[in-house]
């Protein structure tokens, strides 16, 4: 059967032809039935032959339903591996739908370049931003540490002149990094990674600010447990998380981190003696620039979390967090045991 004849032309050919023969057998059968020397003969010879045409009948609109299929499942493979072939001129079903695939395709293609050139863009944005602002900040910074170490008046002035520019420094950093991250440009390169070396790592990176408050850091980690993930962007999701909790316990409390391995994730657990989270809370945390109600006056800007959960997920994990008003939270990263093959 060929693939050009499959059409709304040959379903109604063959629509006639199957019916016509069915209706001279049940015209037969019928017209047998009043002459007695050819009923016995006659009858089984036309139900025999409807039965004939009905099963030649099914086997034909089968062969051409699958026909059809098969038709379409090879053009989509060529459009997936981006040899779309060029529509047949032909007025059939089949050419009418290669040709609104076409459309779409291309419509696809054009859409995936455009957002690829809107891609590039605001990277070139992004990083103009970064570079412009980053020698006047550092200026600011520079004059009003000069500042602070020469005026002996205005020193509370001065201290909040200073405060401010770091927080303006680290603002700027953060915007640029999350814009990135949400437009796809930061790019994980997980590998297997030793879990103990990397939280003894990140607890280094926090342990002055951990000491100012005498809190009691520990960690409960077995040495051959390992993971895979990003060290750059997990050692800075870990320490947003550590971050909050070293601002949230009060002075003299106690931080515990605890892995632990299953089959398919490793969980990397930070668990605090702070003040904890009301539960219609918890689902807002990760939001950008949230902050609770308790949280509102300390010092932060409400974008850590956000961005601990966005590298987590890129690196096809996920966090989990239990927590109690007054009783300390417990924010739990899930990541993968091992990479895929």
């Amino acid at each position: 059967m060929e693939k050009k004849a499959i059409s709304n032309g040959w379903f109604y050919r063959l629509y006639a032809v199957c019916g016509g023969c069915f209706l001279l057998l049940c015209g037969a059968a019928v017209l047998s039935c009043f002459m007695d020397f050819y009923i016995r003969l006659v009858v089984p010879a036309a139900l025999a032959g409807m039965a004939i045409v009905l099963i030649l009948f099914v086997f034909s609109v089968k062969k051409g339903v699958l026909a059809i299929f098969g038709e379409c499942n090879a053009y989509l493979d060529d459009a997936i591996e981006g040899n779309l072939r060029p529509p047949k001129d032909e007025e059939t079903e089949l050419a009418l739908f290669e040709v609104k695939l076409s459309r779409f395709v291309h419509l696809r293609q054009k859409a995936f370049q455009d957002a690829n050139a809107q891609k590039a863009q605001i990277e070139a944005l992004l990083s103009d931003i970064s570079h412009q602002t980053k020698t006047p900040i550092a200026n600011i910074l520079l004059y009003s540490q000069l500042l602070r170490e020469k005026s002996g008046e205005n020193r509370e002035i001065v201290e909040r002149l200073v405060q401010q520019s770091e927080k303006l420094k680290f603002l700027i950093q953060t915007l640029v990094e999350m814009s990135r991250l949400e437009n796809g440009m930061i790019k994980c390169v997980p590998r297997q990674e030793n879990v103990r070396e990397f939280c003894i790592q990140v607890i280094g990176d926090f342990y002055e600010k951990a000491q100012e408050k005498n809190l009691d850091v520990r960690l409960e980690c077995q040495n051959e447990v390992t993971a895979f993930f990003d060290p750059r962007w997990m050692r800075e999701a870990a320490g947003n998380i550590l971050d909050n909790a070293i601002k949230y316990t009060p002075e003299g409390g106690r931080i515990q981190l605890t892995v632990t391995p299953y089959q398919l994730f490793v969980c990397l657990e930070v668990a605090d003696s702070g003040m904890g989270i009301r539960e219609e809370e918890i689902p807002r945390i990760f939001g950008r620039f949230y902050r609770g109600r308790e949280t509102a006056s300390a010092e932060g800007l409400g974008i850590g979390l956000y961005l601990a959960r966005e590298m987590v997920t890129a690196q096809k994990g996920y966090i989990k967090v239990l927590s109690r008003p007054g009783e300390g939270s417990r924010f739990q990263i899930f990541l993968p045991a091992k990479g895929e093959k």
